[in-house]
């Protein structure tokens, strides 16, 4: 029994290893089958290469002879292996909702008019090869072509004086067996334009600006020297606001990049109030100062950050109302730039758009609209700065060639977050209008020219597609009143400190569209803003003891602030009179400021006095306080006891005296 006790788990043991074997096996084929069937994907995701359009020409422009030629930059990557490229051309665009196929990478889904065929780049020097690819529309030029395995040639077949146009481009690159390809345009240029268009380009500061500082700083460095490019920045007074108290090598950095980006005359800048702001509601509410104020902050603080001063126009976002429109002229404002999306129709679906306006209801008020797909293509990130700089340009010739004969010049106004541009794409934009003939840069204020308005069919009127009235509760305005009051006493005493102007900023940006709770907790968080600056000033309690008539009363004010305020403290009590006022003016300018006010006609021995520190108009308390006052020396009871006492000495004396006189005579 034994034996068969030890033979059985040998069998039982065995029977398991080969079920395991043969489960393994079986598990080994289908991994093995698995991964065979899975391997070209995973050896394909392991070397996918992607190109990038670094740079192109965006015009060819044709000889008479029909010959055109223009200059591409594609970074193929260091990647081992030679990069075989095809590029395509096909039919011009026709319709500007064609461009957005591109700008989305789905490209034209038709037959090409003509392609080079493949060519291998002979030149790749760092992962970037440059070459040149030929268009002609007759016979093809000769040219050597050392880059190039073969030369790169698009055939384009066009009546003669019917070759103008844009046109869309696809660029495939082949690498290691691996395709992909990028979308752009080029614009053929046979004949000259009449008269470019006008491209007002308006980089936005913003909140954002400071959320990515080192990336706008960038933008703005880059703008700067782009001294000969003309464009528009806009002032946010949040953002200024912020940079004004950046007390750090940061904030310094952003005064200095924001300083060389206005230095150029050509580069000029306008207010532009946040998004959200209820201009309506605030003179439905009897507060139209502070639509001015609006307006206001953003270029004062625009001149104590930069030293520059604002052009005229007021950059809106969002969307603004016909009665926010209106409720500008309260603070005379006579030219804006309004989203396109804010207008009904939008000017951008239309064939009329490039002159200036009026809008409907508020005819003092000429106003431009911006491009939003132009501003949408500018911030697309998944596109390189270098091909999104080449469709901006090729977009802004579509729209030239929407009207080549038009006999007023045409605006195009293109607003970007400083955040949300590139320095890379901006500089490709200027470089590129440099050398464009269907398009140059300008400033806003020569589109604003009245003689424009209603020109190349254009409208003189368009109309508000907005038109929400938002509602304020009664301790919206009741609370907004008292805080305008109260910043306005503070801005009194604290004339050149940046807390003021950070105060200013914290109402402004309360008066908001939305709900009045939204606006309410806004206004609550201004309020709290302005006691945490009161909660820097106190009065010392220590009672005082005033040792006679006349005697000078010591009041000693706390200061923690670190700015100097100007105060008034006030004495109040009916038992001490002051000859020179009980309202003394101080200047609060380190921890401890104390003052002595003469006294007199004291009455009693004891008096509470109250002591209130208030803003030069006496508006806003900054601090008050009680002190307990004690007078020393001038009642009944302390004329008594100084008599006893006197008494008792001059008795004592004489008695000395007799004593010492007795003595002597004895003797």
């Amino acid at each position: 029994m034994g034996d068969k006790v030890r033979v059985k788990p040998k069998v039982a043991c065995n029977s398991m290893f080969h079920r395991f074997t043969t489960w393994w096996r079986a598990l080994s084929v289908v991994l093995l089958s698995l991964a065979t069937v899975t391997w070209p994907t995973a050896a394909h995701a392991g070397t996918t290469v992607s190109f990038n359009l670094a740079h192109q020409s965006s015009v060819a422009q044709l000889s008479a002879k029909g010959s055109a030629r223009f200059g591409v930059t594609l970074d193929v990557g260091k990647r081992p292996g030679a990069a075989v490229v095809q590029i395509s051309l096909y039919p011009r665009i026709i319709e500007r909702s064609q461009l957005t196929a591109i700008y989305d990478g789905a490209g034209v889904t038709g037959a090409s008019l003509a392609t080079t065929g493949n060519f291998t780049l002979k030149c790749v020097t760092h992962g970037t090869a440059e070459f040149t690819v030929n268009v002609f529309t007759t016979k093809a030029r000769r040219e050597s072509t050392p880059c190039l395995s073969q030369p790169a040639r698009l055939h384009l077949v066009c009546a003669s004086g019917q070759c103008d146009g844009v046109y869309p481009l696809s660029y495939s690159v082949t690498k290691v067996g691996i395709t992909t390809t990028e979308w752009s345009l080029l614009t053929i240029e046979a004949t000259s334009p009449v008269r470019p268009l006008q491209l007002d380009v308006i980089e936005a500061l913003d909140p954002s600006s400071l959320r990515a500082s080192a990336a706008s700083q960038g933008v703005l460095n880059a703008i700067a020297h782009l001294s000969s490019f003309p464009l528009t920045l806009t002032a946010d007074y949040r953002t200024l606001a912020a940079v004004e108290q950046l007390d750090t090598p940061s904030g310094v950095a952003w005064r200095d990049a924001l300083n060389k980006a206005l230095a150029s005359p050509l580069h000029r800048a306008a207010a532009a109030p946040p998004s959200n702001i209820d201009f309506a509601g605030l003179v439905r509410h009897g507060f139209p100062s502070q639509v001015s104020q609006q307006i206001s902050l953003c270029t004062q603080l625009l001149q104590k950050v930069t030293g520059h001063y604002a052009d005229g126009a007021v950059v809106l976002t969002g969307s603004p109302t016909v009665r926010d429109i209106r409720a500008l002229t309260t603070a005379h404002v006579s030219e804006i730039v309004l989203p396109d999306t804010s207008l009904n129709p939008s000017p951008t679906s239309t064939l009329t758009w490039g002159a200036p306006f009026k809008i409907a209801g508020t005819p003092s008020i000429t106003a431009l609209a911006t491009d939003t797909p132009l501003q949408q293509l500018a911030m697309n990130t998944s596109i390189g700065p270098g091909r999104r700089a080449v469709l901006t340009l090729g977009t802004l010739a579509f729209l030239h060639f929407e009207a080549p004969n038009a006999p007023a010049t045409r605006t195009v106004v293109m607003e970007v977050p400083v955040a949300k541009t590139s320095s890379a794409y901006l500089d490709a934009l200027a470089d590129g209008l440099s050398h464009d003939p269907f398009a140059v840069a300008s400033n806003l204020s020569p589109s604003f020219d009245s003689s424009l308005i209603a020109t190349n069919g254009a409208p003189a009127t368009r109309v508000s597609a907005a038109s929400a009235t938002w509602n304020w509760s009664s301790r919206n305005i009741n609370t907004l009143t008292t805080l305008i009051n109260q910043v306005n006493s503070f801005g009194q005493a604290v004339k050149t400190a940046p807390v003021i102007d950070s105060l200013d900023v914290e109402v402004a940006s309360a008066q908001i569209t939305g709900d009045t709770t939204q606006r309410q907790n806004l206004l609550n968080d201004a309020s709290t803003a302005l006691f945490a600056q009161l909660s820097n000033f106190s009065i010392d309690e220590s009672p005082i003891t005033l040792t006679g008539p006349g005697t000078a009363l010591p009041i000693t004010v706390l200061s923690h602030a670190k700015y100097p305020v100007t105060a008034v403290v006030h004495l109040i009590t009916d038992r001490l009179s002051f000859p020179k006022g009980s309202n003394v003016t101080v200047t609060l300018n380190s921890v401890t400021t104390s003052i002595r006010v003469p006294t007199s006609n004291h009455l009693g021995s004891d008096l509470t006095l109250q002591v209130v520190v208030t803003s030069p108009n006496g508006q806003l308390v900054l601090a008050r306080s009680a002190i307990q006052v004690r007078i020393a020396g001038n009642s009944l009871v302390g004329y008594l006891l100084t008599l006893a006492s006197l008494l008792v000495l001059a008795y004592w004396w004489i008695r000395t005296y007799r004593r010492k006189t007795k003595g002597h005579h004895a003797r």
